[in-house]
């Protein structure tokens, strides 16, 4: 709001600041050396607080400080555009007031920015320290002949830019002090007698552990109004990009403990032993508590350990836990715990309610590992036979795999020396049943990789001869050309694989992490070497989602999905520029051409019908077949459930079109690099018809097709064939021919971790 004020009253300045202007141009100039020297000690500061972080290896700390430097220079050159209608900023010393434009002055603010968002990680005297400097370097910048209204412009823009830092990120001040802690305890009626940190601290929470004053063990979990663990952006980051086990079900922290909360009653209620709810809530100082009642001991601590009889019982509660209609989530030593004769589970922070089958799986593959390191393989998976029965440890199966395990498990497993897929062999065998088969992926070769350049090459020898282009008059077109867009349009390139992340995420009926969904986009334009971009796209899905439970047809069902979105994306923008702007397809098809596709048409529709007739005449083609068939559909239309949800809608349409938007926009840099720039509504009808005739043609990534129509597109949009056919050129090598290289590493970081 102050901001806002000043930017209204900046120009023409008010004669309050023209008076206050002139009595601080009064002073002596002798003195400037030590206003400059203010400056400088702020600076000095600033540096000593970077150099150490990098020294104590605080990483979180030097990205809140680069993220405030960022956000404090593009807030400046905002407020700058704003007053004086134009994008620049102030570094050098100012020559006096009324001879600098009005905008924030960086020498300050950057600093300034450094030292407010690592305030709270320094130690009091730094802290005060700082503050003085803050105060001594405003003043000094106004006697240094800055405006008095830009000196403080100056400072607001830095504490904004560290208050959103802080918003986002959180800082160390957000675990309080047991003191408060104590106090908000008495607020909610919780008298205790000790209270002390937990030795183990999970992310996302900081737990204590107390004595009551009737003698009671407590656990009691703080979620700070400041903590790191809890602010928005590292909730939603640990939630949406690692899906980790232990990624809460609610963004806010009170909705964290009322959800924990209502989902430990519902399982003590059902019988379950867990840790009886004592109380939640908000403390006065705006931390929300949640206070259980400290039972049993992990399994990982219990001096007993695991027996057959104790996995039977888990067995046992793991299903009474299903009946009540919840899943855990967290199925590991960690959260298993016993208490004489009875096994129960704690931290009910990532369970959910109205559980589907696939999460009542998950949590059921988990225990199937655990009581395998616990027993070993054979006498686990009889147990989990003799409990869970053939066919639902058979449905079991697909789940076997890395990831529906918990960081505790996975790290177990490699300690061990087993591996998840020897278990599901193993599994598979005691059962008599085949191992559930993953989708097969072809590989990249020496010999492929030749076949992807070799059209290039033709295609840039038939483009020099058909058009007439001179690579020598390219070459001096191209001199002119402004690099710093180039950068751009390669960098804004790279960003449509993330949209392709988040609309896989909306076609995926399973929660998987958006980190590993951006590394499969990645791998896949390594994979599109070799397979026409939409077939790799579809088998390398089905192959990732079969790795994460999924069976064969609602893996494909996920790939499908998502392709089918991204075509009636396309479709949507082509309709709407082609009713909204005056962009034509312009086609000509005559009387040969139209005879010709109908004649095609007809061949494949003859083929169709030939191939179903012998289907099902020969019952040894057709029972497999149907089997296959109607196997296929009913796991399709399991994945396809829930599809109507807002969420997964928006998600996966509107990564699709987020795709092709930003494409446009990667294609638009380059035209704007070399001087000739074109229309949104121009780019995406090029990229799109181009997208979708390269879809038909099944060449491996369109190559040799997709430059083609690019060149052809923005030629007919003005640019000459020159210049059209460079931007064709560097448009695919930042979409296609470079990611591979990147690509290579994401497929191989896939394998290795199990995810493919």
């Amino acid at each position: 709001m102050a901001l806002a004020v000043l930017s209204l009253v900046a120009a023409p300045p008010a004669k309050l600041e023209t008076h206050l202007a002139a009595i601080f141009a009064a002073f002596p100039p002798g003195l400037t050396g030590l206003w400059r020297l203010s400056i400088g000690l702020l600076w000095l500061l600033a540096v000593l607080v970077s150099l150490a972080a990098v020294i104590r290896a605080r990483w979180a700390l030097l990205r809140d400080m680069t993220l405030a430097v960022l956000l404090t220079v593009a807030l400046g050159l905002l407020l700058g555009r704003l007053v004086q209608g134009s994008w620049a900023v102030a570094w050098s010393h100012p020559a006096g007031f009324g001879r600098l434009e009005w905008s924030p002055w960086l020498r300050l603010t950057i600093p300034a920015s450094i030292v407010l968002v690592a305030k709270p990680h320094l130690i009091r005297s730094l802290r005060r320290l700082g503050w003085w400097l803050l105060g001594f370097g405003s003043v000094a910048a106004i006697l240094l002949g800055v405006a008095p209204t830009m000196a403080i412009a100056s400072l607001l823009v830095a504490v904004a830019a560290a208050a959103v830092i802080h918003l986002a990120f959180g800082s160390c001040r957000g675990r309080p002090a047991l003191e408060d802690v104590a106090l908000g305890l008495a607020a909610l009626g919780v008298e205790t007698v000790t209270l002390g940190a937990a030795d183990r601290q999970p992310a996302g929470v900081f737990v204590l552990e107390a004595e009551h004053a009737d003698g009671r063990r407590l656990d009691v979990k703080v979620y700070g109004r400041d903590s790191s663990d809890t602010q928005l952006l590292s909730t939603a980051w640990r939630t949406l990009w690692f899906r980790s086990s232990d990624s809460p079900a609610s963004p806010g922290r009170l909705q964290q403990v009322e959800h924990e909360a209502f989902l430990t009653l519902l399982a003590n209620q059902a019988g379950i032993l867990t840790q009886p709810v004592v109380t939640g809530g908000v403390a006065p100082n705006e931390d929300a508590l949640l206070v259980l009642v400290a039972v049993g001991e992990p399994v990982a601590q219990s001096s007993t350990g695991w027996d057959e009889s104790r996995v039977r019982r888990m067995w046992a509660m793991l299903d009474a836990l299903h009946a009540a209609g919840i899943a855990h989530g967290q199925v590991d030593d960690e959260h298993l715990i016993v208490d004489g004769d009875r096994i129960g589970l704690t931290d009910f922070r990532a369970a959910v309610v109205a559980t589907t089958p696939w999460t009542r799986q998950i949590d059921r593959a988990q225990a199937l590992v655990t009581s395998v390191l616990a027993l070993g393989q054979d006498p686990a998976i009889s147990l989990a036979s003799e409990s869970l029965g053939r066919d639902e440890l058979e449905a079991m199966l697909p789940f076997l795999q890395a990831d529906p395990l918990t960081p505790t498990l996975r790290r177990a497993l490699r300690e061990s020396g087993l591996d998840v897929d020897e278990v599901r062999a193993t599994a598979a065998g005691v059962l008599g049943v085949e191992p559930p088969a993953l989708e097969r992926l072809r590989r990249v070769t020496w010999g492929s990789a030749l076949k992807a350049v070799l059209p290039v090459l033709a295609f840039i020898a038939l483009a020099n001869v058909v058009t007439g282009i001179d690579l020598d008059d390219l070459a001096a077109s191209l001199q002119d050309a402004s690099w710093w867009f180039v950068a751009v349009g390669f960098l804004v390139s790279q960003v449509p694989r993330l949209f392709q992340a988040l609309s896989a995420l909306g076609a995926s009926s399973i929660p998987v992490p958006l980190a590993r969904l951006y590394l499969l986009q990645l791998a896949q334009a390594y994979i599109a070497l070799t397979i026409p971009g939409a077939a790799a796209r579809i088998a390398m899905n089905v192959r990732f989602f079969q790795r994460h439970g999924l069976p064969p047809g609602s893996a494909l069902a996920v790939g499908a999905l998502d392709s089918f979105a991204g075509f009636l994306g396309q479709v949507f923008l082509l309709l709407m520029i082609l009713t909204f702007s005056s962009a034509t397809l312009d086609l000509d098809l005559d009387s040969d051409t139209t005879s010709g596709l109908l004649r095609l048409v007809m061949v494949i529709a003859a083929l169709a019908i030939l191939a179903l007739a012998v289907t099902l005449m020969v019952p040894r083609f057709r029972r497999p077949v149907f089997e296959r068939a109607r196997s296929l559909w009913t796991e399709a239309l399991d994945a396809a459930r829930g599809l109507g949800s807002p969420r997964r809608l928006g998600l996966l349409f509107g990564g699709n079109l987020g795709n092709e938007v930003v494409l446009a926009l990667a294609l638009g840099a380059f035209t704007v690099a070399v001087g000739y720039p074109v229309g949104l509504a121009e780019l995406i009808f090029i990229n799109v018809t181009v997208s979708l005739l390269a879809g038909i043609i099944p060449i491996p990534g369109g190559i040799g097709v997709v430059e083609g129509g690019l060149m052809l597109g923005l030629a007919r949009a003005g640019l000459p064939e020159e210049l059209a056919f460079a931007i064709a050129i560097l448009y695919r090598a930042a979409t296609f021919y470079l990611p591979p290289i990147w690509g290579f590493f994401a497929f191989r970081w896939l394998e290795r971790h199990k995810h493919l």
